[in-house]
């Protein structure tokens, strides 16, 4: 079957049923499960459950940042989750924003390029097993290995970029770049931006994965599956802060932009829901029916994708049967 993953970002939805959800994509024959982290369940942890119940999915943090653990607890995390899943294990890694790191962390966001780029080497390093010893601009590693077994494999290191200085840097140093509500008109720049940075390093522009996480929902109800993605993509451009409104506009829907983030800032979340314009939806996002989206997740494939992760947000009880069945839709497109 075609390159598949999932993703799992719930809050309100129990540990169990993500596990559940993970165990069945393996089932289906989906190759990865990733989980992200805000400010709810801890990645790490929840991957721990996960590699438990299942034999062969592989495991991937999507996202964990890179401000709330030091560089060598990312390395002890992802070496420990590696282990307990016999090899399985994938590290997404970005840079969060303001809202997360400092309302939340109580920590100053500040150099991201830099702290992503130092804290990618140090793992590195950590995990080939050597003598770790960095005198960088953020951080200062003296004469420490990694005191157990270091994994017998590489790891792999995905990174979250949007912008083109950081897609650079996914293309230069990581195995793999993550994006997220990136037009379908601008895919092609942007997989140009990760290639012109790993030319730069002198590395295969094939050696880097280009994926991409795609809010979805498959539902023969169209207008309620279409709905409640909107209302997922509203909250990112009009509710976390300027980052998204920003790639928004410089993708050419500034005036969808503009409106999603005045009604969210007037309290308004489902004029802001209605801002969301049908050509845009379907730009950045896999929703209505079985048809709709498996046409669309093949315009996906063909822009350049290597592997569309399916990123469900389905806020009612149903959640756990409908993720399954779509699960199903998609793995046997």
């Amino acid at each position: 079957m075609k390159r598949l993953g999932v993703s799992f970002s719930w809050r309100d939805k129990s540990l169990q049923d993500i596990v559940t959800c993970a165990r069945y994509a393996e089932e289906a024959g989906l190759e990865s499960v990733w989980i992200s982290e805000a400010w709810g369940r801890d990645a790490f942890l929840t991957l721990a459950a996960i590699a438990s119940a299942t034999q062969r999915v592989k495991l991937g943090t999507g996202i964990v940042n890179v401000y709330s653990r030091s560089p060598a607890t990312l390395a002890m995390a992802i070496t420990t989750l590696d282990e307990l899943s016999m090899g399985r294990a994938i590290l997404g890694l970005g840079s969060s924003g303001t809202r997360v790191i400092e309302n939340w962390h109580g920590l100053r966001y500040e150099r991201p390029f830099g702290r992503l780029r130092e804290t990618i080497t140090i793992v590195r390093q950590i995990l080939s097993g050597s003598q770790v010893n960095l005198q960088g601009s953020i951080f200062q590693i003296s004469d420490f290995r990694l005191a157990v077994q270091p994994p017998p494999h590489k790891i792999p290191i995905y990174l979250a970029a949007l912008g083109p200085k950081m897609l650079r840097l996914a293309g230069s140093i990581a195995d793999g770049v993550l994006l997220y509500l990136c037009p379908l008109s601008r895919m092609p720049d942007t997989i140009a931006e990760v290639r012109r940075g790993a030319d730069y390093a002198k590395r295969s522009s094939a050696s880097v994965d280009v994926a991409a996480l795609l809010p979805t929902f498959v539902s023969e109800n169209r207008e309620e599956a279409r709905r409640s993605v909107a209302a997922m993509v509203a909250y990112y451009v009009g509710g976390m802060g300027t980052y998204y409104h920003r790639l928004v506009s410089k993708s050419g829907f500034e005036a969808e932009a503009n409106s999603i983030q005045a009604a969210w800032q007037r309290g308004d979340r489902a004029a802001a829901t209605k801002m969301v314009t049908d050509q845009f939806l379907d730009s950045v996002a896999l929703a209505g029916s079985a048809n709709e989206c498996r046409t669309r997740l093949e315009e996906f494939r063909n822009a350049g994708i290597d592997l569309p992760i399916l990123s469900f947000y389905i806020p009612d009880e149903k959640a756990l049967r409908t993720v399954c069945e779509s699960i199903k839709t998609l793995a046997d497109e």
